[in-house]
């Protein structure tokens, strides 16, 4: 039998030996590569959950509904659904569950609210008043929350000094019934309301402990009215104050 490879010259075998290997090593190069660019491709994920402490569930017979349930997917989005579970019960008392059945319900409502850090009118008092919004936050029956407090290093004098305030549907809000007994004319407000406790050093009869409040936000200027004097709610506005978005 013919054998071609004897018939090669010593630096022939040699060069057809070096591209062979050559070969071999950038294919190998090439899988590791691939193999490591597959690994930054990776996107991060989040563990996916539902949050049922912040849905509203009732009960009735063998039948539980949760209405705005929130539930976080693996990218970290907060999707809402609406849930009906069914359960059948055993002649011993042993329950199982006979049907569970879901729909997409509306996401709830954020306004025009902006997170960050806002600064209040020089001409209040003396130092800076710097106020940190924070939100959304997920709150019970689909409303969003929302909460400001001082920031480190604003002046004492800084007020309110801290707040939380709820966005949606008022009847959802847990100071419907309070908003609603101090006479306010919700039809005539997009105002959010919510409740407020003063500075370090501006108690005043405006802006008291747990005093009600409507905040409301047009770009980058966010408003706070007080609706209670010392302890008392009002049907209108006793004072407020407008903070702007820093840059």
């Amino acid at each position: 039998m013919f054998n071609f490879t004897r018939r090669l010259s010593p630096n022939l075998t040699r060069l057809s030996g070096a591209i062979i290997f050559c070969a071999i090593a950038y294919t190998a190069n090439a899988q590791t590569k691939e193999s490591s660019l597959g690994q930054i491709a990776s996107p991060a994920t989040t563990t996916p959950s539902a949050l049922f402490q912040f849905a509203t569930l009732t009960g009735s017979g063998t039948t539980i509904t949760g209405v705005l349930v929130p539930v976080v997917t693996s990218t970290g989005a907060i999707i809402y659904q609406n849930i009906t579970i069914q359960f059948d019960v055993s002649a011993s008392g042993a329950l199982t569950v006979a049907s569970l059945v879901t729909a997409p319900a509306p996401t709830p409502v954020i306004s025009s609210f902006q997170a960050g850090e806002y600064v209040g009118p020089s001409t209040i008092n003396s130092g800076e008043n710097i106020i940190n919004v924070s939100g959304p936050g997920v709150a019970t029956g689909g409303i969003t929350e929302w909460s400001l407090a001082a920031a480190s290093g604003a002046s004492c004098n800084t007020y309110p000094g801290t707040a939380t305030w709820y966005v949606g549907n008022l009847a959802d809000s847990p100071l419907a019934a309070r908003v609603k007994a101090a006479g306010i004319n919700t039809t005539a407000t997009t105002m959010s309301f919510g409740v407020a406790s003063p500075g370090a050093c501006y108690p005043s009869l405006d802006w008291y402990t747990d005093t009600l409040i409507g905040v409301s936000q047009v770009k980058n200027t966010l408003t706070i009215v007080s609706f209670t004097y010392y302890g008392t709610d009002k049907s209108a506005p006793l004072d407020q104050i407008t903070y702007t978005l820093k840059p």
